[in-house]
């Protein structure tokens, strides 16, 4: 019996990471709009959990992220190794080079969710730079990944899908982080009376700040995206756990097992 298409195989992996990540931008958002702890015209996104209480919330519902990128990103390796049938190295070092790139990145994820930017400025950044750096380099790996398997299994249409949103990203990336220096530059050639989440029209650097914000946001939703393209290679395969016992030790432990 058929049942929902987000429940067909183990799809619900990229589409819980999609779904749920998104959540976490919004809440986080509307939180600090709200409390007026941030300005409603694009902020990083970072800044909507910076200030108490949207921290707590945007701390814990990354972690959780964090949980399901690990898990999509592992069945992702998985499945390229059940893929590769012909057991082609060269596939073979690419799909453990997404690896552990997506555990990095993965890792990042929780640097970002419990290390806020005014409190520790730089394990934040370094989390942030773990998160789109290193999502920008899995995206490239695994669309190289798909370009081998087409067409056997992915179709060209989704390797270019894959290729145009790992470009956007990539983009994306060079443009928020450049103009966040020239930013945080003419920022700082001048004394303020507020804080860097109220930048304000007047502000030196505001064109470039918003510049920056609104690529982040577009890069963050691009990652999302990219996993989206997940769904369907998901829906199509099953894991099972398999348990292995050790019965020589079990043997020798026998006499101190009671009924």
């Amino acid at each position: 019996m058929m049942g929902f298409w987000f429940t067909q195989g183990l799809s619900f992996l990229p589409i819980g990471l999609g779904v749920w990540t998104t959540a976490t931008m919004v809440i986080s958002y509307v939180m600090a709009v709200c409390r007026g702890d941030v300005v409603p015209d694009f902020p990083y996104i970072s800044d909507t959990g910076d200030k108490i209480p949207e921290s707590c919330v945007f701390g814990q519902m990354l972690n959780i992220s964090a949980f399901l990128s690990l898990g999509t990103m592992y069945v992702r390796y998985k499945q390229i190794e059940a893929m590769n049938q012909a057991d082609s190295r060269g596939l073979r070092i690419l799909n453990k080079a997404s690896l552990w790139v997506g555990l990095l990145t993965s890792v990042g994820i929780t640097l970002v969710a419990n290390f806020q930017e005014t409190n520790v400025r730089v394990v934040h950044f370094l989390g942030a730079g773990m998160v789109f750096g290193l999502g920008v380099v899995y995206s490239f790996l695994h669309t190289v990944i798909s370009y081998k398997l087409c067409p056997t299994y992915v179709t060209l249409r989704k390797c270019r899908a894959r290729a145009f949103i790992t470009a956007v990203g990539g983009t994306a990336m060079v443009i928020a982080f450049g103009t966040a220096m020239v930013a945080n530059y003419q920022w700082a050639t001048h004394e303020h009376e507020h804080d860097r989440l109220h930048w304000r029209p007047e502000d030196p650097g505001f064109a470039p700040h918003v510049a920056s914000t609104i690529s982040e946001w577009i890069m963050a939703l691009a990652f999302l995206f990219y996993f989206f393209t997940f769904i369907t290679d998901f829906q199509l395969m099953e894991m099972d756990a398999v348990i292995r016992l050790k019965w020589e030790e079990l043997q020798e432990r026998a006499p101190l097992i009671t009924a």
